[in-house]
């Protein structure tokens, strides 16, 4: 198990979106879903060009801010730490105003195989 704790009160709302994808989409997406905020707290401490808006910046002090550098170890020493961070990344990439993007019919097909994977219990690990 991680040696970075998914239940403290500033990462709630991560375990709540765990437990609606985690029956559809198997307990790694469900896992890197619990991380999205801690990984946004890493990403706050560890990358300088990180550009964050007024309200983003708001409800990160109510998360906790930016990790402490024994947080962010701990975090890399995480087993899911690299995909959770990419998987941040992506969602941040998504936040253009006005930014073209595909419809979600595109995905549509990403979210059925992984559903009928977990369903089988043949759900391929892609960690990094």
């Amino acid at each position: 198990m991680s040696p970075f704790p998914l239940t403290t009160g500033r990462a709630v709302p991560g375990k709540h979106g765990a437990a609606a994808v985690a029956g559809l989409l198997g307990q790694r997406v469900a896992r890197l879903v619990a991380l999205h905020i801690p990984a946004r707290r890493y990403l706050a401490a560890t990358d300088p060009g990180l550009a964050l808006s007024p309200e983003s910046a708001r409800t990160l002090g109510c998360q906790g801010g930016a990790m402490a550098p024994e947080e962010a170890a701990a975090f890399e020493s995480d087993p899911d730490f690299g995909a959770a961070v990419a998987l941040r990344r992506a969602d941040d990439a998504g936040k253009v105003v006005g930014l073209r993007v595909p419809g979600l019919d595109r995905w549509r097909p990403v979210v059925a195989a992984a559903s009928a994977a977990e369903a089988r219990g043949t759900v391929r690990s892609a960690r990094p």
